[in-house]
């Protein structure tokens, strides 16, 4: 007797699931990128456009492997097929050409080493701290391991270099004489303000490993007599005086809100009347649910630090709440804005 089985899909979905699918597939697109950048695809085209066979043969790559590679790296924008040779986008020549001062190779390089996992991510959900690096602190991590905060500066060079110079162009820094660039880093922000402000002064407050690493970029950059450093921790130790202007780029995203209101109010007490605080980040929306590059940001900094993006009231409230005044708002560079403050 033939057995009578339910329907159990009466009608087609309310809509179809390409959401899920691109969500999905998603995944391979950044270690395709960094395998791209590996294989040295984007410094072969760099040289002259060529045909997929070619280029398989010259990155010892299999038909199945370059087609691939192709498909993907061409689909994202970072190539495009003209008479059936490949060639790279602007994109690519910018950011993807080692020998290019814009080069993106530090997060490659860094996200390469350090990928996230599910068993990551879950972990940090439930510990409410980030993972990144195990159980140790990041920042404590690179006091003890040179050669981890060289890997981690260098990451944030990559990240800094071209919202700085939007930033510098677009910005209102006329009139500083002399800026504190709070974990400035590399001193990537500062080498652009120094050129468009020639009479602009900076120092770097790092720690004294981070110092050392800055010292070397600022000197192949050439600008020793503009830039310099100061070591101490800046949530522990005191900051140097003598400053019109206090800068912090990528940096309140890292910590949680009482430790921004600090550093806010550490800036206060250093500046002078009519002295200015900036502020350098990718902002949330209002409603904290987009856009998604500052979703998923914050998602990153879940993972790596103990902050978050913040919307632009956020920032503005910290600001005036440590006694800062005439707030205002400047996109910059890309997804970036500027904020900037008054001590009255």
């Amino acid at each position: 007797m033939a057995i009578e089985h339910k329907n159990l899909y009466p009608e087609i979905p309310t809509c179809d699931d390409r959401l899920l699918w691109d969500t999905w597939l998603s995944m391979f697109h950044f270690p395709t990128l960094t395998v791209a950048d590996e294989l040295g695809l984007f410094s072969l085209l760099d040289q002259a456009p060529a045909k997929a066979e070619d280029i398989g043969k010259k990155l010892s790559l299999g038909a199945r492997a370059t087609e691939a590679l192709l498909g993907v790296m061409t689909s994202l924008g970072y190539l495009v097929q003209l008479n059936g040779k490949f060639h790279l986008t602007e994109v690519s020549r910018n950011f993807l050409l080692p020998h290019s001062p814009y080069y993106w190779g530090g997060i490659l390089h860094f996200i390469r080493n350090n990928p996230l996992s599910h068993s990551a991510l879950l972990e940090a959900f439930r510990k409410d701290k980030a993972t990144i690096y195990q159980d140790k602190d990041i920042w404590k991590a690179h006091e003890v391991d040179e050669e981890q905060a060289r890997v981690f500066t260098r990451h944030m060079h990559s990240q800094t270099v071209a919202p700085a110079i939007g930033a510098a162009w677009r910005g209102d820094f006329e009139g500083v004489k002399r800026l504190l660039d709070v974990g400035g880093g590399s001193g990537a922000f500062c080498f652009p303000l120094t050129q468009r402000y020639p009479e602009m002064r900076c120092t770097i407050l790092e720690l004294p490993v981070v110092c050392k690493i800055a010292e070397e970029y600022i000197s192949k950059a050439g600008l020793q007599d503009q830039i310099d450093t100061y070591s101490a921790d800046f949530f522990q130790e005191p900051w140097p005086s003598g400053y019109d202007a206090v800068l912090f780029s990528n940096i309140f995203h890292d910590w949680s809100r009482e430790r921004c209101i600090h550093l806010a109010r550490r800036s206060f007490e250093i500046l002078p009347s009519g002295g200015r605080i900036y502020l350098h980040e990718i902002l949330l929306a209002d409603t904290k649910d987009n856009p998604l590059v500052a979703t998923s940001f914050s998602m990153c900094l879940f993972w790596i630090t103990e902050g978050k993006q913040f919307t632009a009231g956020e920032l503005t409230q910290i600001l005036t709440e440590c006694g800062f005044e005439d707030v205002s708002i400047a996109p910059t560079y890309g997804y970036y804005s500027l904020l900037c403050a008054r001590k009255p």
